[in-house]
């Protein structure tokens, strides 16, 4: 039996809770414990790669999508990352790497920067994910990382579901250099903003059990390689830091190989 509207909302937000919050990537726990600027080097680069792909991946589950009222929705989040922003005079990913450049990175190395071996297979799993999955599975998955910092999830876990500058207040950089974290702030975690709207439409139109769990399956298995992806930067932070960097054992579920019968 399909899932009420409330229900499904609940649904989506127990998951994203779970799979996002419930326990800190080392990436989290070196930005809140250790946080100096060789560890976030690492970071900054890797995330540019997502940042200059996160679009094109929006605008696949658009060229996907039958329904007005969503298309528009994804028109105007790719209006924001590529036209222009209202919060900021640079578009977010130029934004990102005047960021990293602040940080002390050569910006022509950023702009050709291609990502380490697993964040090219991130890149590349949520390419075929965007782009082969029916709209709505591809919506909920490519949305799901601004789903985990709106108002609803905000209500859940407080501060941890905000995208602030305050993240970087030990790194001691100039107010200019933070205004993607502002942009951010703006665009996901408002009232009504990228954070929540994700919500609302894939309770209008994803209206049937099977459709809500293929939604629900994609949103956990894009978080499960966010999450992959988030542990190992950490640790690569860890180590830029001069830091002992912690193990990654048990950081993800053994497979449970079925043996054959004797």
């Amino acid at each position: 039996m399909a899932r009420t509207p409330d229900e499904f909302e609940k649904a989506m937000l127990d998951l994203l809770e779970e799979v996002r919050y419930a326990t800190s990537s080392y990436l989290d726990d070196f930005n809140r414990n250790h946080l100096c600027r060789e560890g976030a080097w690492v970071y900054a680069v890797e995330h540019c790669v997502f940042g200059a792909h996160f679009p094109r991946w929006l605008a696949n589950v658009l060229g996907n999508c039958p329904i007005l009222e969503v298309r528009k929705y994804l028109i105007e989040n790719l209006y924001v990352e590529e036209v222009e922003d209202p919060t900021i005079i640079s578009g977010h990913h130029e934004s990102l790497v005047d960021f990293a450049v602040a940080l002390g990175l050569d910006r022509d190395y950023v702009m050709r920067y291609e990502g380490a071996p697993l964040t090219k297979i991130r890149a590349e799993y949520f390419e075929h994910i965007s782009r082969t999955k029916p709209w709505d599975v591809g919506f909920a998955a490519v949305c799901s990382g601004e789903m985990t910092r709106g108002t609803k999830m905000y209500a859940r876990v407080g501060d941890r579901a905000k995208t602030t500058r305050a993240m970087w207040a030990p790194l001691n950089l100039a107010e200019k250099d933070l205004a993607h974290w502002d942009a951010a702030e703006e665009a996901d975690c408002g009232e009504g903003g990228h954070g929540d709207m994700p919500y609302e439409l894939l309770k209008k139109f994803v209206t049937t059990q099977d459709r809500q769990d293929a939604c629900l399956a994609a949103m956990r298995e894009w978080q499960a390689m966010t999450r992959m992806w988030a542990d190992q930067v950490g640790v690569w932070a860890f180590e830029a830091s001069g830091l002992e960097p912690p193990s990654l054992t048990g950081r993800q579920p053994l497979p449970n190989p079925k043996p054959s019968p004797v």
